[in-house]
C-alpha cells in the first residue's frame, strides 16, 4: 500500500479546481505524507505535464482521476485518459 511508503499519515486533498500544484504535491510528499493532483477539470496533457514533474522527483503521489458523467461511454473515455499517462 502506498501509505506504507509515507513517514505520515497525511493525504493531501486533490483539490480539483485549482489549488492543487505540482509545488504543493512535492511539499506535502517531501514532509512525509502523500502529495496529490487533482485531475479534475484539466486536459490530459496538463495532468501528464504535471505528473512528470513529480515523477522525476522519485517521491509517492497519487492522481485524482474523475469523470463527472452520466454517459455509458464514460469508462472508455477514462481509460483512454488513464493510457494517456502511460505513455
Amino acid at each position: 500500500m502506498v501509505l506504507d511508503q509515507v513517514r505520515h499519515p497525511i493525504v493531501l486533498a486533490p483539490l480539483a479546481g485549482g489549488p492543487a500544484t505540482p509545488e504543493l504535491a512535492i511539499a506535502v510528499s517531501e514532509a512525509g505524507g502523500l502529495g496529490f493532483l487533482a485531475a479534475g477539470y484539466r486536459s490530459a496533457e496538463d495532468v501528464r505535464r504535471e505528473v512528470d514533474i513529480l515523477a522525476a522527483r522519485s517521491l509517492p503521489f497519487g492522481v485524482n482521476v474523475f469523470v463527472p458523467t452520466a454517459n455509458p461511454g464514460a469508462g472508455e473515455a477514462a481509460s483512454g485518459y488513464a493510457d494517456t499517462l502511460h505513455e
